[in-house]
């Protein structure tokens, strides 16, 4: 099971699932052209892969890297739009788009886009398609929105999350704010590399202390938290991280009765791409068993230029792990928190 897969969405097919004016926007300012001019490809030297339709997934995500069940995202940006009333339609949109041309008549599964800017909106279309049994999930931007993820006033964005049934999905990127949204350094970084590496690292960490510092565990005790596209290795020093910082200062987080890492093993999810390439395999598995197996699912982020193969952490789990651990890394762990029977 394939927790991140990347639909390639042009704005002209959600055009056909918005009202006017906001069909007109979509040919007027193409919303996926809000980038701050990187270049993943290295001048084209990488390939760009796509997913524009079903029979892509059935052909590639299916038949080349072998994945039976994937979770698929529109992988639009609404959150970072400066017109929030269009944002907040476009989500209806996406979604629509997502359940006519993906999920209705396919074997798939899908994450739906909400837009941030009005946390009352978003938690009315989680309540609108929320009896959708293709949708498992919510995807949210971590790169982008103001306030912090943490923040009380999504609240009741969480709110209809829990009772839909519908776990979180955090998902940073280079591409979608990063430049802007962080301390100024970023903005100083000359080459890709440099914001690659660190975009989604910086955008989970202040996400998982938003999140832990304002109690979202506590006050929503029944919502699971995915965190999608950071790898794993981050995971330990920040539990440690949190478990020291708020043993010092819990009067800042008033609402937590636990560790941090009590919450984190309990409540929040980690996807294993980019899975990092450390010299001894052995750190590998110090690394799986520390972040737990219970926490873990597999993502490839295909079909973006680095994603994984499931033959890469494959191999490591059969090398190094229980075949009954293998099975809940690759598929146990998103069969339960997405509630996908397999």
């Amino acid at each position: 099971m394939d927790t991140d897969i990347h639909l390639t969405t042009p704005t002209d097919q959600i055009a056909q699932y918005a009202d006017k004016p906001y069909a007109d926007y979509l040919s007027a300012e193409d919303v996926q052209l809000k980038s701050p001019g990187w270049d993943p490809t290295m001048g084209g030297k990488i390939e760009e892969r796509t997913l524009l339709t079903p029979e892509d997934i059935e052909e590639e995500v299916k038949g080349e890297i072998h994945i039976d069940y994937p979770i698929v995202n529109a992988f639009v940006n609404l959150s970072r739009l400066s017109q929030s009333e269009t944002a907040v339609h476009l989500q209806r949109a996406c979604n629509d788009l997502l359940l006519d041309q993906f999920l209705d008549d396919h074997d798939f599964h899908g994450l739906a886009t909400v837009a941030t800017q009005k946390p009352d909106k978003a938690a009315e279309e989680l309540d609108r398609i929320g009896d959708e049994d293709k949708i498992v999930g919510v995807f949210l931007t971590s790169t982008g929105p103001r306030p912090p993820l943490g923040d009380p006033e999504y609240d009741i964005l969480y709110q209809a999350a829990e009772d839909n049934g519908l776990p979180i999905a955090y998902h940073g990127a280079t591409n979608s704010g990063f430049d802007i949204e962080f301390p100024i350094h970023s903005q100083e970084f000359e080459k890709f590399v440099e914001a690659h590496v660190n975009a989604h690292l910086w955008s989970q960490t202040m996400t998982l202390t938003s999140t832990m510092v304002n109690g979202i565990p506590e006050k929503f005790p029944d919502l699971d938290l995915v965190f999608l596209e950071a790898g794993i290795s981050w995971v330990p020093y920040m539990m440690f991280r949190l478990n020291k910082e708020l043993s010092m200062r819990r009067s800042e987080a008033p609402l937590l009765e636990k560790q941090p890492e009590e919450y984190i093993r309990d409540s929040y999810y980690f996807a294993t791409q980019p899975l990092g390439e450390p010299m001894d395999p052995e750190h590998m598995k110090t690394m799986i068993d520390m972040v737990g197996k219970d926490s873990l699912m597999f993502a490839s982020d295909y079909p973006h230029w680095d994603f994984d193969h499931p033959t890469e952490l494959n191999g490591y789990l059969r090398s190094l792990f229980s075949p009954e651990d293998r099975e809940r890394v690759l598929s146990g762990n998103a069969s339960e928190v997405f509630g996908i029977g397999i």
